[in-house]
């Protein structure tokens, strides 16, 4: 099948990871990391990315996958209700790619201080 889909990892997907073999026969690109900057969080040995707040960029690896290998990593991501697969930049060996990342961003709204009783003021 055609590797058409550029998908960029950065957890347990990874080469020497418990879910690489996930990959397939995926075309590897190299490490590489994302243009932009986002926050990593682990949570029970599990990695996450999120797009809300900008602390560094993520260090992962590219791969070339087909529409099956694709549709495994979407399923095993819980894709679109857990993880949620996004379009980002990522640079491997000095090129720009466009490639798939998986985000898990926090739900609902960002508090606007740190106290429960000015979100509940505001609603009202």
């Amino acid at each position: 099948m055609e590797k058409k889909h550029l998908v960029f990892v950065y957890g347990t997907l990874r080469q020497n990871h418990s879910n690489h073999h996930l990959m397939g026969d995926a075309y590897f690109y190299g490490v590489g990391s994302t243009r932009d900057k986002y926050t990593m969080f682990i949570k029970a040995g599990y990695p996450f990315v999120t797009s809300i707040g900008s602390s560094y960029p993520i260090i992962g690896e590219l791969y070339a996958v087909d529409d099956h290998t694709l549709a495994v990593l979407d399923k095993m991501e819980g894709h679109p209700r857990y993880y949620t697969r996004r379009e980002i930049t990522v640079e491997v060996e000095r090129a720009e790619h466009a490639a798939w990342m998986y985000f898990r961003d926090p739900q609902g709204k960002i508090m606007s201080t740190g106290d429960y009783n000015d979100a509940m003021h505001n609603a009202k």
